[in-house]
């Protein structure tokens, strides 16, 4: 399958980020309104509603959308070049990557937003509780990569 493929272990890594999608998305869900947090979900929606998808088919294309994110996004942390390099093993080498990515997902969002890409509006939000509740969602996310995830012998 390719240089990315090669030196990862595509069913623990199916798992992984299959899991850690849901979970994200799970507890963005459930946790809605929780210390003021969460329910990020609900501007996804609303930008789904303004892209003209029927309003019975908005939290599919939300779920399934989110979870091919998953799977694409989970590849960078498995990719054979960056798994080692990231300090930790397990869950905490999980939680690494998600406060990583976190940040690299904020700084793309903002400059994306500050050039006209208003889907880049939830990220970049100057809103404490949304940078709050994305942060802690992309630990979430990590965390479960981390956890889940069990590379090959040859990469760790």
């Amino acid at each position: 399958m390719g240089e990315v493929i090669r030196g990862v272990n595509f069913p623990s890594y199916l798992v992984a980020s299959f899991l850690a999608g849901y979970v994200m998305m799970g507890v963005d869900l459930m946790l809605e309104g929780f210390l003021g947090l969460f329910g990020t979900y609900r501007d996804y929606m609303e930008f789904m509603r303004g892209w003209g998808i029927p309003e019975d088919q908005i939290f599919l294309f939300m779920a399934v959308g989110h979870q091919i994110n998953s799977f694409v996004l989970g590849l960078f942390f498995v990719h054979p070049r960056v798994y080692p390099k990231i300090p930790l093993r397990g869950l905490f080498k999980g939680l690494v990557f998600g406060f990583l990515w976190n940040v690299l997902a904020i700084l793309v969002a903002m400059v994306s937003y500050m050039l006209g890409a208003e889907f880049m509006r939830l990220i970049a939000s100057p809103d404490v509780r949304d940078l709050v509740s994305i942060t802690l969602l992309h630990l979430v996310w990590g965390g479960v990569l981390g956890l889940v995830y069990n590379p090959p012998e040859t990469v760790c």
